[in-house]
């Protein structure tokens, strides 16, 4: 099963989606994205610190996947001078083991062929 991830600070505003006070055509497309690859999207508090006044905060940091029971994302505050929450998503690594792995395989050593007879094969 494929697992999509996508993350990233797309400056996208969405009245319901997002909660921003307004939805703009680069948020519509985004969220058409969403639905269509049937994406959540795991970021769930304001990541954005408003620095004018009449300015609200709003989620501008998306960290959309296909598989939301695979992620922990936690929000932290700012570091430095940044208008934007610091976010922290974890997710529990394993490796993938290659189907067949413990079926034998049959290696060809040309090299080492017995050319007038049939080839070596070491199984």
């Amino acid at each position: 099963m494929s697992m999509i991830s996508i993350l990233g600070d797309f400056n996208v505003h969405h009245q319901f989606w997002l909660s921003s006070p307004f939805t703009d055509h680069p948020s519509g497309l985004a969220f058409n994205f969403v639905i269509l690859h049937d994406l959540e999207q795991l970021v769930q508090h304001p990541t954005c610190i408003p620095d004018c006044l009449g300015d609200t905060p709003n989620i501008l940091d998306l960290f959309l996947t296909s598989n939301s029971s695979a992620y922990a994302v936690t929000l932290s505050s700012p570091l430095v001078s940044s208008d934007h929450n610091l976010i922290s998503v974890s997710c529990p690594i394993s490796p993938i083991t290659p189907q067949g792995l413990s079926k034998r395989r049959c290696l060809w050593r040309f090299t080492s062929a017995r050319w007038e007879g049939p080839e070596e094969v070491l199984c």
